[in-house]
């Protein structure tokens, strides 16, 4: 059965892309020229730095960690970026929240938080530099936890596509060739 792509693409155009998007950035890290440790290692670490609250200097961060370690620069960025986007940032860090209250108790609830912004001032700004301090140690903590926990997971996971899929790409090319010399001994 065949399935009509076109009309698969003008009735979902949203799920589409997404697939397309997620199809074309693991071919983009499944074939880079590296081993497929470096490969792993390099978006399990970009994963691990996009658990952690420091937005604007997390691709200056993975490219050192990945730097440092000799892991997969372009790994490690997209595994940064699938943590930490516009889509998933909000839900991601209200996970790191919840986590960081469990380890830090004090109360820091929505409400609060709201409050703080609504009545800031320079007579309650030490107060304000105060709680945004003990949130970014929730934030922290609560992403180190997380990073803790996918980072084993993503790099076997990954390790095992990009194995997967060059043994793929090798037997395609080997039944390739099979084809190619059984072609010239029927044509010959």
């Amino acid at each position: 059965m065949k399935i009509d792509t076109d009309k698969y693409r003008n009735k979902h155009p949203l799920l589409t892309r997404i697939f397309r998007a997620v199809k074309y950035y693991f071919l983009l890290f499944v074939r880079k020229e590296d081993t497929s440790q470096s490969i792993a290692h390099g978006l399990a670490t970009g994963i691990f730095i996009g658990f952690l609250p420091i937005i604007p200097f997390q691709t200056v961060v993975t490219i050192f960690f990945c730097f440092l370690f000799r892991s997969n620069k372009v790994a490690g960025i997209i595994g940064s970026t699938l943590i930490t986007n516009p889509v998933t940032a909000m839900p991601v860090f209200y996970f790191q929240h919840f986590l960081g209250r469990i380890f830090i108790l004090h109360d820091f609830s929505y409400d609060k938080f709201k409050n703080l912004f609504i009545h800031i001032s320079l007579s309650n700004f030490n107060e304000f530099g105060h709680e945004l301090l003990i949130l970014f140690e929730m934030m922290t903590i609560g992403g180190v936890i997380l990073g803790i926990i996918f980072y084993p997971a993503v790099y076997f996971i990954a390790n095992k596509s990009v194995i997967r899929h060059r043994e793929l790409i090798a037997e395609k090319k080997a039944k390739k060739i099979k084809f190619g010399r059984i072609w010239k001994k029927i044509k010959n």
